[in-house]
Order: structure tokens, then C-alpha cells, then sequence
């Protein structure tokens, strides 16, 4: 059931092509560009993301794609592109683009609960390009992760990223019980995103990954065996989504193969399919929907699907359900409401669905289990910085059994 609400709901978001033929017809001149805003962003970041280089011929749907394309930096707050005779005009307020991450969200328990702290500069040295650390406690571990993220929305050329981390996790998988083990991962990843032509939605990702897996605090017994792992990703990007702190609207899916090998010659596979996506519902109401469909080769609940309260569905025990399988859709509809300058007010409600098939700590595949949960909650959204509100949501979850769940968090849900 919850697969086929999932594509119903990707059918409802998923819009037909930005570009009609009548707009490729409707073609005009644009032989300069005036920035203005952009503090110390460079102009030449921002230039070189127009569709060809100037003098040139735009049409009106290329001009509002290069709009999209600005304000999903997501370093601007306000973007305005208009022509003036054979000149652009491109209208920017740039946000505070150093940004503290504190993260907190809270779990069922105390022992759930994650906690975030570090530091992401968003337009590292002006071309838009993320530079960021941070340590937290999630998965009941302290982790750690640094990245440096170029943005994928020049259409020129390929844009890269790349990460290292120490991420641990613990399994557990029975209610009240002791964690039966600790995952420790230590690793890095370098991944290659496609250009961006104007022409097409899509992008093509191409990621190659190598980690060290051992254990820690093993309370059973059972032999964990330490291996390495290297493995390549393969993602396929659609991309028609417009961000903004407030009322998002279009629709961003993927679909991505994770292959990859241990040292000990057990394969690792991942397919995953997900999406978010946003329409108005009224002028200052917005629909908006998330959702993943991911399956992993059973056997070994080392390499599983984790879900929970905290990536999920709200109210669902944390750091409990390692699964094979799994798909889950979370709606919300969001009502803004400024308070005073470049902050607002958004009392949202919101449903939360899942179906997955968890796994015993043999890896063997244990029945599929269906989840719902239903509430209410409200963000106070301070649009002058980047990535940063406070958020709090009750949620009531009907199954796999009952109970209330009051979270708090310094990002949206989703």
C-alpha cells in the first residue's frame, strides 16, 4: 500500500518539462548582465552560471531557470532576474552565509536523542562552494564528518565533492534491551555531478567510497568479522525543484545503485529511489512531500536500512529497525506567517508512513512491518541565515503500536 501512495504522490508533483517549444521560439538578446547584492559573492560565480556565455540569446524560460538556479544556492533569500532592453538585471540579498550547525532532535529516549555541532561556510572563497565540519551524537555515538561540496548548477562543467567521516552506530533488537554491538565506520568518498545543461532536468553523479568496518562493545555472542570496503555509486538525478525557506515548490527524484565489495569477498548492494517535492496549496500554504523506496542484498544486518523518529516516521523507535527493505512518505502542509522582518511563524500538520521489512542480528528477514503517524508542529524560520530554525513537532503514532512523541529540531524535517 505505502509503495503505491508513493507513486501516486511522485505522479501528482512530477510536472511536465519546464521548456516548451513555444519558449525556445521567443528568443532575445542579452549582451551584458548587472549583479546587484551580492556581496562578496563573485560575479563571475554567478555569471558563469547563465546558459552560455554573453553576448548571447536567452529565451523566458531560460531566464527563470537561471532564476531557480541562483536561489537554489540557497545563500540568497531574495532573487529577482529581469530584462532591461538587451540587459539582465539579476536583484540579490545574500543571507549570512557562515553558518552555525546545531543540530538537535530529540528520539523515544534519552539515549536517542541526536546532537550536532560544527560549522558549514556556504560560499566558500564566493563561487557558492560548501566547506564544513561537524561532530555529533547519533546512532547513541559520537560521529564525525568534513566536506567540501561544489554546487552542481554551472552549466559548463563537472563539479566535485569530497568527504571524510567516522560514523558508529549501535544495533539493538530488542525493546529495553542493551545495545548488542557498536559499527564503526572510518572513511571518505569523491564524487563527480555532470553539468547542468538548460536544456534537460537531469544529472548524472558518479561517486567512488572506501571504508574500514570493525566493532565495538559486542554484549552477545556473535563473531563480527572486520573488513574494508569499496564500492562506487551511480545516481541519476531529476531536478526541477525550487528551494526557498518558506514555500518551495516543483519536484527533485533520484535513483541510485550502490555496488561495492568487501575484503572478505562478501558483495555489498544498495538501490535506492527518492524524491522531494513541494506545491502552493493557497498564497502562503504549501504542500510539500518526501519520500525513499531503498532495498539492501539480505544476510549480514551490518549492511541493513536504518529507520526511526529521526529519518522516518516520527514517533517510531530509533536505532531499532535494521531492515532489507524499506519505503516511507512524509507530508506536511506548512502556513508562514511573518512576525517581524525576515522572520516567520509556520505551524505545520503532517503524516508520516512507512512499510519495511526489518532484520534479526543473524541478518535473517523477519516480517514486514507497516507504520503511521499523524501531528502537528511549528518553526520559528529566521530567513537572514542559511539552514538554521527551531522547530517542534508532536506526532501520535497508530502502528506498529501507540504512543506520543514530542520532538524538537534546529532544521525542517525534511
Amino acid at each position: 500500500m505505502i509503495l503505491k501512495v508513493f507513486f501516486v504522490v511522485v505522479s501528482l508533483f512530477l510536472s511536465s518539462e519546464v521548456f516548451s517549444q513555444s519558449d525556445y521560439d521567443e528568443r532575445f538578446e542579452v549582451n551584458s548582465i548587472e549583479i546587484q547584492g551580492n556581496g562578496s559573492t563573485k560575479k563571475e560565480a554567478l555569471i558563469e552560471i547563465l546558459p552560455r556565455q554573453l553576448p548571447t540569446t536567452m529565451t523566458n524560460a531560460e531566464i527563470a531557470e537561471y532564476s531557480r538556479r541562483i536561489k537554489n544556492l540557497g545563500i540568497f533569500d531574495l532573487v529577482k532576474v529581469s530584462k532591461i532592453e538587451n540587459k539582465l538585471l539579476l536583484e540579490v540579498r545574500r543571507k549570512r552565509t557562515l553558518s552555525p550547525i546545531i543540530g538537535l532532535s530529540t528520539g523515544k529516549t534519552i539515549q536517542d536523542t541526536s546532537a550536532v555541532l560544527g560549522l558549514n561556510e556556504h560560499d566558500f572563497l564566493g563561487d557558492g562552494t560548501k566547506l564544513g565540519g561537524k561532530v555529533g551524537y547519533n546512532d547513541r555515538n559520537l560521529n564525525f564528518m568534513a566536506w567540501i561540496d561544489e554546487h552542481s548548477y554551472r552549466n559548463n562543467r563537472w563539479s566535485r565533492e569530497l568527504e571524510v567521516y567516522r560514523l558508529s552506530s549501535s544495533f539493538r533488537f530488542k525493546d529495553d534491551e542493551n545495545d548488542a554491538w557498536t559499527r564503526n565506520r572510518l572513511g571518505a568518498f569523491f564524487e563527480l555531478v555532470s553539468p547542468f545543461k538548460y536544456d534537460s532536468p537531469l544529472l548524472y553523479e558518479f561517486q567512488v567510497q572506501v571504508y574500514r568496518e570493525d566493532f565495538s562493545n559486542v554484549n552477545i555472542d556473535k563473531n563480527l568479522e572486520s573488513a574494508t570496503y569499496f564500492g562506487s555509486l551511480f545516481e541519476v538525478v531529476y531536478d526541477r525543484y525550487n528551494w526557498d525557506d518558506l514555500h518551495p515548490h516543483g519536484f527533485k527524484g533520484a535513483i541510485e545503485m550502490r555496488p561495492g565489495v568487501m575484503t572478505n569477498g562478501k558483495f555489498r548492494g544498495e538501490a535506492v529511489g527518492k524524491f522531494i517535492a513541494a506545491t502552493p496549496l493557497a498564497e502562503k500554504t504549501s504542500l510539500v512531500a518526501n519520500g525513499k523506496v531503498a532495498t539492501v542484498n539480505s544476510g549480514n544486518v551490518n549492511h541493513s536500512l536504518l529507520i526511526g523518529s529521526q529519518s522516518g516516521v516520527r514517533g517510531l523507535d530509533d536505532s531499532f529497525y535494521r531492515n532489507s527493505a524499506l519505503s516511507y512518505l512524509n507530508l506536511e502542509i506548512r502556513h508562514s506567517m511573518e512576525v517581524w522582518e525576515r522572520t516567520f511563524i509556520q505551524p505545520i500538520i503532517f503524516l508520516d508512513m512507512a512499510r519495511f521489512r526489518p532484520m534479526d542480528s543473524e541478518g535473517n528477514n523477519q516480517g514486514w512491518v507497516n507504520a503511521l503517524s499523524t501531528g502537528a508542529g511549528v518553526r520559528l524560520i529566521p530567513t537572514g541565515y542559511t539552514n538554521l530554525l527551531l522547530r517542534a513537532d508532536i506526532a501520535r503514532l497508530h502502528t506498529p503500536s501507540e504512543d506520543w512523541l514530542f520532538q524538537i529540531g534546529i532544521t525542517q524535517y525534511f
